[in-house]
């Protein structure tokens, strides 16, 4: 799992990805052209436990991150993953 994974920019509106893993790509199904520009929203679906989802959400808002297990969505199928961020911000001005 450490080559699946993608980077977003929280300083843009919706932390749109801005780079996708090869990795990423593959197990979601979806090209990189599909991917880069949306909010990662788009892989969740009816089974995605909004709690979880709450949880990330603090966790990036609060700078510390969070690691949760989610069941995201791929082109044709449901996938179990696990989330884990960081807090990578540049505290530049």
């Amino acid at each position: 799992l450490g080559d699946t994974f993608v980077l977003t920019n929280p300083r843009l509106p919706d932390h749109p990805i801005v780079l996708v893993s090869d990795g990423f790509v593959d197990v979601t199904g979806y090209p990189k052209a599909q991917i880069i520009g949306r909010n990662c929203r788009f892989l969740q679906g009816p089974g995605t436990p909004p709690a979880s989802v709450q949880r990330i959400r603090d966790g990036l808002n609060s700078g510390k991150g969070s690691t949760e297990l989610l069941l995201n969505y791929r082109t044709r199928h449901c996938v179990v993953t696990l989330h884990s961020s960081s807090d990578l911000r540049d505290h530049r001005p």
